[in-house]
């Protein structure tokens, strides 16, 4: 059996910022299309501290063949400078099943994550030259400053968290090195300071608090995917004149911030509407400049096998990869 092996460096190649942020725009409208995505997950709890094992896999008629994505989350390896997130993704031949495929899972999953957000901002933020707050500095932070770096006009980054509050720019990753960058004093600092907000973190206590946004801001979530991690407060979700996530149905089921606003009575169920409405041109994503919006992902299994579909394609074409006959 002839398998395509990718490594981080090699999806890279095949993939550019543009493409992995399109790849996250087109999973986004097949999700919320629905009839052409059949897709499965499951999770459990691991015995390592907050520890967690998974299993994602989609397939989207006529587009991808079968993708499974496999792997761990283990929140301590902050500490040690590792991945918080390790995986395998296999890609499979839409007709037979056979195995095409074996990616690095990791790059897959700190792409499509980092790339869905910047999809978001794209869709939801202004498109003008303003400055963008990053709550966090790990893997899922460093992607989505250098693809927001990449497609967006940014005037500046301000970072924060606490690991870089304690040691400053000598904790940021050396691909943000050359980019305009500065650590903020403080979460409160960051949000006074930024029109576009995104929150890279695993926090299960706010990390953004509605009382510090600027009139206009677009706060953007990537770690409160479960109903115990939450990143922003009941206030933030208040303040939101809009609520979009990546698909309705599961923010209402699992995502913290909405589950909480909505136990609140701060948010109505039907409020929480699909980022593809704006992306399709059916929602202006706000009504004025003035309105605060707030995007959620929870992390699709289609966004997983669109991004990693392309990336096998485009490697499959241009000569890049490993070939090995397992």
């Amino acid at each position: 059996m002839d398998v395509l092996i990718l490594s981080d460096a090699q999806i890279r190649a095949a993939v550019g910022a543009a493409d992995v942020v399109d790849s996250q725009d087109r999973a986004f409208l097949l999700a919320a299309e629905g009839g052409g995505v059949r897709s499965a997950h499951t999770h459990y709890t691991t015995f390592a501290p907050d520890g967690m094992a998974f299993v994602h896999s989609a397939v989207a008629a006529g587009e991808t063949g079968v993708v499974f994505k496999a792997g761990t989350q283990h929140p301590e390896n902050a500490e040690r400078d590792l991945p918080t997130v390790h995986a395998t993704v296999t890609v499979h031949d839409p007709d037979s099943g056979r195995t095409v495929g074996v990616l690095n899972g990791t790059t897959i999953t700190a792409l499509r994550t980092a790339g869905g957000l910047v999809a978001a901002a794209r869709a939801l933020s202004p498109d003008r030259p303003h400055t963008v707050g990053v709550l966090g500095a790990g893997a899922q932070a460093t992607e989505f400053v250098g693809l927001m770096h990449a497609l967006l006009p940014v005037d500046r980054f301000l970072m924060w968290s606490p690991r870089l509050h304690a040691l400053g720019r000598a904790h940021l990753d050396a691909r943000l090195a050359e980019l305009p960058v500065e650590v903020a004093a403080s979460p409160r600092d960051l949000c006074e300071r930024s029109r576009t907000i995104a929150a890279c973190t695993l926090s299960r206590t706010p990390v953004i608090e509605g009382a510090w946004l600027r009139a206009g801001t677009t706060v953007l979530t990537m770690g409160s995917y479960a109903p115990d991690r939450c990143e922003i407060d009941v206030a933030c979700s208040a303040r939101a004149a809009r609520t979009f996530t990546d698909l309705p149905e599961q923010a209402l089921r699992s995502t913290g911030p909405v589950l909480a606003a909505v136990r609140a009575g701060m948010l109505k169920e039907e409020a929480v509407r699909p980022i593809a409405e704006v992306l399709r041109g059916d929602h202006p994503g706000r009504a004025d400049e003035a309105e605060t919006v707030v995007f959620h992902s929870n992390g699709l299994g289609v966004q997983d096998a669109v991004l990693a579909w392309r990336a096998y394609a485009a490697a499959r074409s241009n000569g890049i990869g490993t070939r090995v006959d397992l």
